[in-house]
């Protein structure tokens, strides 16, 4: 049984993880960050001016800024070819130090606070990270930056998360890229493919969640499964 002094400070953790993120995001909405400061600052910048913007995307990943308005924006200001790979490098940065923070932080302390029951599922989430955070990406209205964080502090593996966010979030990067680059005409060809990939990712996402449910601890699918080593 977990003492009251680890139980506060578990407890004291994850609420300052908490508060890190909050704040975060209280501080991008406050400063009112938008797509034309990052054109401005991208033309000023010249031919750093990706690099500048894939460091700024980033943090606007940190914060929680919804990863559909930096895609769509990289699209205007560079292109498909271009914004696609710039787009996917701020998301994997922007994943990569989410994990590595949420679970220096947060990961042991909410497991101290699991009980039996909740652990099995936590087991379970960590063996199919992969899984669950491709659905979350390729799902539609699933806020990126608080998977990343989830990711973290349930103990999910770097290597499986990285991979997830490079395979599920390309084609909606794909898709925002496209029509960012298509805004004066979205219902053109490229605006039209855009839409076709966000549909198609969205059926994709369903999919693996279908999938995932029947492993999920107590399923009938779960037990016949080897137990992990």
């Amino acid at each position: 049984m977990i003492r009251v002094p680890d139980r506060r400070r578990a407890v004291a953790r994850l609420a300052l993880l908490g508060l890190a993120i909050v704040a975060a995001f209280a501080s991008v909405t406050l400063l009112g960050v938008s797509p034309t400061d990052a054109r401005h600052w991208v033309a000023e910048a010249g031919a750093l001016g990706p690099l500048l913007f894939v460091l700024v995307a980033a943090v606007l990943g940190l914060a929680l800024f919804p990863g559909q308005l930096i895609a769509t924006a990289a699209g205007a200001l560079f292109g498909a070819l271009t914004g696609i790979p710039i787009v996917l490098l701020a998301a994997l940065i922007a994943a990569g130090v989410a994990l590595l923070v949420a679970r220096k932080i947060g990961a042991e302390a909410l497991l101290s606070l699991l009980s039996p029951r909740a652990r099995r599922y936590q087991h379970w989430l960590a063996d199919h990270g992969f899984s669950a955070v491709l659905a979350s990406r390729l799902a539609p209205g699933v806020p990126s930056g608080i998977v990343n964080y989830l990711a973290g502090v349930t103990g999910i593996r770097t290597r499986a998360v990285l991979a997830a966010v490079a395979l599920g979030a390309l084609p909606k990067t794909i898709a925002y890229v496209a029509l960012g680059g298509a805004l004066a005409d979205p219902f053109s060809a490229r605006g039209l493919i855009a839409v076709g990939l966000y549909a198609a990712a969205a059926a994709g996402g369903l999919l693996v969640v279908r999938r995932l449910i029947r492993t999920r601890p107590g399923s009938r699918r779960s037990s016949l499964l080897p137990s992990a080593a």
